[in-house]
């Protein structure tokens, strides 16, 4: 089982749902993609091996049942996101295999996503 979830939004310490896993020990990492912000004001993370450095948090998972009510969450059985396994950067260059929560082009363009041009949420979330 794959021990680790990378969050790049919502989720990451100080944001508005971190409430959710705040009880996992994080640190920092990096996936390759594309940030988006959906009309309702939350992220989503289009994997793109060749694209920019997505900033977020690398989460130790305690038990396999908190990925059952994050993909609740996350929308996973409407369709909302997707949860795959991606290849994260920890900061000391180690690379380790985590879930994330990603959308397609078809999902994006479903929810009526719009690119951003940032690489780290925190820069664009309401909160900061």
């Amino acid at each position: 089982m794959t021990e680790h979830l990378f969050v790049y939004g919502t989720l990451m310490r100080g944001e508005e749902r971190d409430g959710l896993v705040a009880h996992l020990s994080a640190k920092a990492g990096t996936v390759h993609g594309h940030l988006w912000r959906a009309p309702a004001g939350y992220p989503a993370l289009q994997l793109a091996p060749d694209g920019p450095k997505i900033v977020g948090e690398l989460l130790k998972l305690d038990q396999k049942s908190i990925l059952m009510v994050l993909d609740l969450y996350e929308g996973v059985g409407e369709g909302l996101y997707d949860r795959k396994e991606v290849d994260v950067q920890q900061s000391n260059g180690t690379i380790v295999r985590a879930w994330t929560y990603v959308m397609s082009q078809q999902q994006l363009r479903r929810s009526g996503c719009q690119p951003l041009k940032v690489t780290d949420w925190r820069t664009v979330s309401p909160k900061r």
